[in-house]
């Protein structure tokens, strides 16, 4: 057993962990395919003024990456083993995220998404005419259970279910007419290949694939060492003919992936690399240091690069001129750097076998995207001793590679899960964040804050132009002890949802950059995880009601006066007694909105899973697509919501699953809803009538 494997199974085995393991969060970054010119090249040398600083030549990109494995000499150094922090976006006035498309005849929605202009992967793709559906068992859970002691071996660590037939992605052909879809098509998978998701754009189908990966969820999963040795495949397929579609192209790169985003033609893929070399990853004696930097010496950046593979045909990611490294000039207590390369890589669609990248050495956790730049974001715990802080990195995007601009550090970091890619949002080029400082004081634990930055005048960096609370506005966004639930940006306000016993939704005014003020308070009873604007007057938010039982509960506010934002009432999924709960609660991707759908009515849809008693005693569980229509919008005072219906998942296939993950579509009047692999459809008129499944 080499050195890297004897690292991570010391590192497997210490840990007191029931594990999840992932099926394969790999990524995709296609790079720069080792080439430092092109428009978008790194800033010279006297713009060095950032957290980051641009590699002058190969030997300086390898003495950061030599610095790291001989000088940070445990894993908790260089691990994040606390909550992930995440980014956000500001979104149009119209729809705000629930993206809905014309094509194929009529209006439809498509993938839900923070920011209207920057596309998201997923699952389930619509052009209006073809469902394509990525199945499901792709993005299933595998389970390690940990030996007696609390202790996981290799032998507990169980791989996930092997598909029993071929494994296809699916093109189902739709009529909106009479709210049908059939088998039109299909896309085999490789064995091993894990599809992520889908990009659909301009007779384009492209997919998102990874290889298997069993990594720990927690702790381990964020260790260094299993990072190495993965690869991500990203395929264009010709989808003009769905009853044949050919891959046009195909890319692999050697990395893991962390997220990605489309923005117009350009498909941008963020990855983390671990270089596979026999090297001790951590360090913790000097005789392991010693041999740490023998083998540096005899390496060269090409043995540290993660490769680029173009329609079979291998190469450099990048160069070390595409990288930048950790500034020690600026912080001195990240002078070691980081044993990982994180890369930022632009593929046009329209010339995808030469994408371009730019990397840096450090961790990357949190992705924001909007149209002009990327935010990358990661938590320093405990920084040298005055807390726990996010730092974030911005990189300009647009035509070439992305250009740093500069970097900041917060105090507390985006945290609580679900939908905390809704904190960050980019508004006329300042990044507004909100983020959580968690404190020893069991009588208020939690601090929230809003930070607000903008590019440095001079140098590469961001400044802070104000934070909330601040000496002139202390009052505090939540009550003692209240975690921070649903965000959401919306021009020149944020809404923020606290919750421990009550619901307070807070009306924060953004309009004077310089001075961020809570301008309105509403308690209401449950919390809100999602928060959906309506138009300027109606915001609509999704949770938990809890005054008696745990239901999916939707509430309509009436925001129009700032500073007395009121509620116009709310709906509960289920009766007394049941229990229900939303995916769309955690992910957006499970929630649809068509703005405008019939003289000025608005549709969305929303999946719940419900569960309770028969009458007869016995149990019951069944998996819905809930409809809704928000009535009366240009009128927000009198503006209401009104249940529609639901459309149920039901019969079930012999080899349905409950808990599988939930999409929908609405396309005029109809509407499909995809449950696993499967769709259930009807009219909107008619939820009861349906069809299914196909």
């Amino acid at each position: 057993m080499n050195n890297k494997a004897m690292d991570c199974a010391r590192f497997a085995s210490s840990g007191r962990w029931l594990t999840v393991l992932l099926a394969a969060c790999v990524g995709l970054t296609a790079c720069g395919g080792g080439s430092s010119g092109g428009s978008g090249g790194s800033p010279e040398p006297s713009q060095n003024a950032g957290l980051l600083k641009p590699v002058a030549d190969e030997q300086e990109l390898m003495a950061a990456m030599r610095s790291a494995y001989t000088e940070r000499t445990s894993k908790q150094e260089f691990t994040t083993t606390g909550p992930q922090p995440t980014a956000t976006p500001d979104n149009g006035l119209d729809n705000a995220g629930g993206e809905a498309a014309d094509g194929g005849g009529g209006s439809f929605t498509g993938t839900y998404t923070v920011e209207l202009d920057v596309d998201e992967l997923d699952v389930v793709k619509y052009d209006g005419d073809h469902l394509y559906i990525v199945p499901t068992l792709q993005n299933r859970c595998c389970f390690a259970f940990p030996a007696e002691g609390g202790v996981a071996s290799d032998a507990d660590i169980l791989p996930p279910q092997q598909p029993t037939g071929e494994a296809a992605i699916r093109i189902l052909a739709t009529n909106a007419s009479d709210a049908t879809a059939t088998e039109a098509g299909s896309i085999p998978l490789e064995e091993g290949e894990f599809v992520q998701g889908l990009y659909l754009l301009d007779g384009q189908l492209i997919t998102l694939s990874t290889t298997e990966f069993y990594g720990t969820y927690g702790g381990p999963w964020l260790d260094i060492a299993y990072w190495a040795e993965q690869r991500v495949d990203i395929r264009g397929y010709d989808n003009s003919d769905v009853s044949n579609v050919s891959e046009q192209w195909a890319v692999s790169v050697e990395g893991g992936f962390v997220d990605t985003r489309r923005v117009g033609d350009t498909v941008y893929l963020i990855s983390r690399h671990t270089p596979d070399i026999d090297v001790h990853y951590y360090p913790d004696d000097e005789g392991k240091v010693a041999e740490n930097r023998a083998k540096f010496d005899n390496l060269s950046a090409e043995d540290i690069t993660p490769t680029l593979t173009i329609n079979g045909t291998e190469q450099p990611l990048f160069s070390p001129a595409d990288c930048y490294t950790t500034n020690p000039d600026v912080d001195q207590s990240d002078a070691p750097g980081y044993p990982v390369l994180t890369s930022i890589t632009a593929i046009s669609l329209s010339d995808p076998t030469h994408p371009q990248t730019t990397c840096y050495n450090e961790q990357a956790a949190g992705v924001y995207m909007s149209s002009d730049a990327v935010y990358l974001t990661d938590v320093r715990y405990n920084n040298s001793g005055g807390g726990d802080v996010t730092r974030v990195h911005k990189f300009a995007i647009g035509s070439g590679k992305p250009q740093y601009r500069g970097s900041a550090e917060v105090d507390g970091y985006v945290w609580t899960g679900g939908q905390r890619d809704f904190r960050l949002s980019e508004h006329n080029g300042l990044l507004r964040m909100v983020t959580t400082l968690f404190r020893d004081d069991d009588q208020d634990r939690q601090d929230h804050q809003v930070h607000i930055l903008g590019e440095a005048s001079e140098g590469l960096s961001l400044e802070k132009i104000a934070s909330l609370p601040n000496s002139s506005r202390p009052a505090e966004i939540g009550k003692p002890n209240e975690a921070l639930y649903g965000v959401r940006f919306f021009g020149e306000r944020a809404y923020l949802v606290t919750f421990e016993q009550i619901d307070p939704l807070y009306v924060l005014d953004l309009s004077d950059p310089s001075d961020p003020f809570i301008a309105g308070e509403l308690e209401v009873t449950g919390f809100s995880d999602f928060l959906h604007p309506v138009n300027d007057s109606l915001l609509l938010g999704l949770g938990v009601d809890n005054t008696s039982s745990n239901r999916v509960k939707l509430e309509l506010f009436d925001v129009s006066d700032i500073a007395a934002p009121a509620s116009l009432g709310s709906i509960l999924i289920g009766e007394e007694g049941q229990y229900s709960w939303s995916e769309a609660q955690y992910d957006r991707h499970a929630f649809s909105y068509l703005v405008d759908a019939q003289n000025g009515v608005d549709r969305f849809a929303v999946p719940a899973q419900l569960s309770g008693e028969t009458a007869e005693g016995g149990y019951f569980n069944e998996e819905s697509l809930y409809l809704f229509e928000v009535r009366g919008k240009n009128q927000p005072a009198s503006a209401s919501l009104f249940k529609q219906g639901r459309i149920l998942a039901s019969p079930k296939p012999e080899d349905y699953g409950y808990g599988y993950r939930h999409r929908s579509v609405i396309h005029d009047d109809a509407v499909f809803f995809i449950s696993g692999d499967y769709v259930w459809s009807a009219l909107w008129q008619d939820p009861e009538n349906r069809s299914g499944p196909q």
